[in-house]
């Protein structure tokens, strides 16, 4: 059986719902994880994926933050708020999709490196590798956590270490913190079939997509127990170019279960 996940931060969902829905007719997702949908539930353009025969789990709250997860089977499970540091904030919904954990996340961005905003953006890391280590087994559980972790971890995440060392997305501390949260036991699913510098997230301003100054800082990350199930994972950079898109692109990953 073929499961097809992917991940977008929409950067508001009423103002990028045309495009989301094309994108799902295209590429044949069965779990899309949306960040930043900047809603509240009663508002979530539901209608517009049940049409095309997704439910969607919505956590959301208006002008800022928010989540959700469209899926074309049915959800097993629907959890929201799970790390217990979201403050208020729609961050994070668990689903269980097809007898696989599904967490979308939506990471703190942190302002400053010298701001409380920072501080929280490192707590909120430390605290979803906390609720990890209490509730999962990379070896046993069926694990995908995905989303805009707002943090760029190698070099090769980055269109120029010398200008983005020690900024937000790229602070040593914020890169440590999410190193110490991949080293719970996950892959990397984009780098299982893509080695290149690569990006996922280009700025508005300064011309950044047409220069290719871009940040990789949207992931889906997978267990042990779902590595060689895995076939294939991309960033689809077209979505990037489209009429009014979002500052991030899709990524997208296919298993056979």
């Amino acid at each position: 059986m073929r499961f097809t996940v992917a991940t977008w931060n929409v950067n508001s969902i009423r103002a990028r719902i045309n495009n989301v829905i094309a994108f799902l007719k295209k590429s044949d997702i069965d779990v899309l994880c949306m960040q930043e949908t900047k809603v509240e539930d009663e508002l979530f353009p539901a209608d517009a994926f049940e049409e095309l025969g997704y439910d969607v789990a919505i956590s959301g709250q208006k002008r800022f933050n928010g989540v959700a997860t469209a899926s074309r089977l049915p959800f097993e499970a629907i959890e929201t708020d799970i790390i217990g540091v979201e403050r208020g904030q729609k961050r994070t919904i668990l689903t269980r999709i097809n007898g696989i954990t599904v967490i979308n996340s939506y990471f703190p961005n942190g302002q400053s490196p010298e701001s409380e905003h920072f501080r929280y953006k490192l707590e909120f890391i430390r605290s979803f590798r906390s609720y990890l280590d209490k509730h999962f087994d990379t070896n046993k559980d069926k694990l995908i956590i995905v989303g805009d972790f707002n943090v760029a971890m190698e070099a090769r995440d980055v269109y120029s270490v010398e200008e983005m060392d020690g900024k937000i997305g790229f602070h040593p501390e914020e890169r440590r913190a999410l190193e110490e949260l991949f080293n719970w036991g996950f892959v990397d699913a984009f780098r299982l079939f893509n080695q290149e510098k690569a990006f996922s997230w280009w700025d508005y301003r300064a011309f950044a997509f047409r220069r290719n100054m871009g940040l990789r800082i949207d992931y889906i990350w997978i267990s042990q127990a779902l590595k060689d199930k895995c076939k294939n994972c991309y960033i689809d950079k077209e979505e990037r170019k489209k009429q009014k898109p979002s500052d991030h692109a899709p990524v997208v990953a296919v298993f056979e279960m």
